[in-house]
């Protein structure tokens, strides 16, 4: 009997104790159960999706004016600056005035002005006795048309020379110049104080442009020529404004590349009615790349580079949660995309403090 017990007790050994069952595992696939109740309300999770596969060519760029709506202002005359009605950054209204210049040269026009009125006031004098001898029968057809020819002669220089004081905004009265503005728009730059003695087409005064609609220069390096072509969308984004993105899309490319900079320039034209971007400010530009190719999409905010290497982490149930390490197939903004196998379609994933049950993990092993 007792040889019988022995055996039947050796037998219960390999089912479970004498005389007592084995307690119930504490994780489900050999896993232990880090998500405690406390942490789980702390994580978030997402469901990953297949999606096709938005590659994205991250590149540099600048906020340059709309320069088919820009007016650089080069003075047509040499003088000084008298008054200066604008400041930088004004918003000015076309034909607003702008600036005075006192110059010398609207003297020498005053005194052209002055001798054509008096030539014709000697040209119709002329005109008017001529046109009485034709009228007795005494000149002929061919002295009357020569009058006519130099009072007519006499008007056009007159116009001339007021046309050219219309221009440059010339009053030669007071020796002054006044420029007004040709467009409405925003003084971009100003270059002038009261007082800066002026050439004529010396370097530009001032510049005023619309800024309602503005110009993304792209830079394009050679290597990345054949992954840029008109019609791509762009997203668009600045230090300035972190959380915003302005989208475009690329509207024309130079044909040279800038001797320079050593970059080909690739123009997106955006709106800019609130008048976020302004010029010379530096941008980072991701150009939308076409692509067939679908993948599980898996959030950035997802992904934890530790170890050297992208990891997530999936959840599966609270005590079935495992750390996987990924090879990216692409990526762009929001997304890095993965088809290894271990990571599927309607998976869970573990997207805010990922990286505290990461390391719970990494601890349990």
């Amino acid at each position: 009997m007792k040889k019988y017990a022995i055996y039947i007790c050796a037998w219960t050994l390999l089912v479970g104790s004498c005389g007592q069952r084995k307690p119930e595992p504490a994780a489900v696939g050999g896993n232990t159960c880090v998500i405690t109740p406390e942490l789980k309300g702390l994580i978030v999770l997402d469901t990953l999706r297949v999606m096709p596969v938005n590659l994205e060519l991250e590149l540099t760029g600048n906020v340059d004016y709309n320069r088919d709506n820009i007016f650089n202002y080069q003075s047509l005359v040499s003088g000084v600056v008298q008054r200066i009605h604008f400041k930088m950054g004004d918003y000015v209204r076309q034909g607003q005035e702008l600036l005075e210049i006192k110059t010398t040269e609207l003297s020498g026009q005053k005194s052209e002005l002055l001798k054509a009125r008096t030539e014709l006031k000697l040209a119709e004098r002329k005109l008017a006795s001529v046109q009485n001898l034709y009228d007795d029968g005494v000149a002929s057809d061919r002295d009357l048309q020569e009058a006519k020819s130099e009072v007519a002669s006499a008007r056009a220089e007159i116009d001339r020379i007021d046309e050219t004081l219309t221009l440059q905004g010339g009053n030669i009265e007071k020796g002054l110049l006044t420029v007004r503005s040709p467009l409405s728009g925003y003084v971009v730059e100003k270059n002038i104080t009261t007082g800066t003695q002026i050439d004529a087409g010396e370097d530009d005064l001032f510049v005023i442009s619309d800024l309602g609609k503005i110009w993304v220069m792209v830079n394009v390096y050679a290597a990345q020529l054949e992954r840029v072509q008109v019609g791509q969308q762009a997203d668009i984004r600045t230090s300035a404004y972190p959380n915003r993105t302005f989208r475009g899309k690329i509207d024309r490319m130079s044909n040279t590349f800038d001797p320079e900079e050593r970059v080909l320039k690739a123009v997106i034209e955006i709106d800019n009615k609130e008048l976020l971007l302004k010029p010379s400010m530096m941008v980072s530009v991701n150009i939308h790349q076409p692509s067939e190719r679908r993948a599980v999409g898996i959030p950035k905010n997802a992904v934890l580079f530790v170890d050297n290497g992208y990891h997530v982490v999936l959840y599966r149930s609270d005590c079935d949660v495992v750390a996987v390490r990924i090879e990216p197939v692409g990526s762009d903004k929001d997304y890095y995309y993965v088809d290894n196998g271990l990571i599927r379609d309607n998976d869970l994933i573990i997207t805010k403090n990922n990286l505290l049950v990461y390391n719970k993990l990494k601890e349990g092993r």
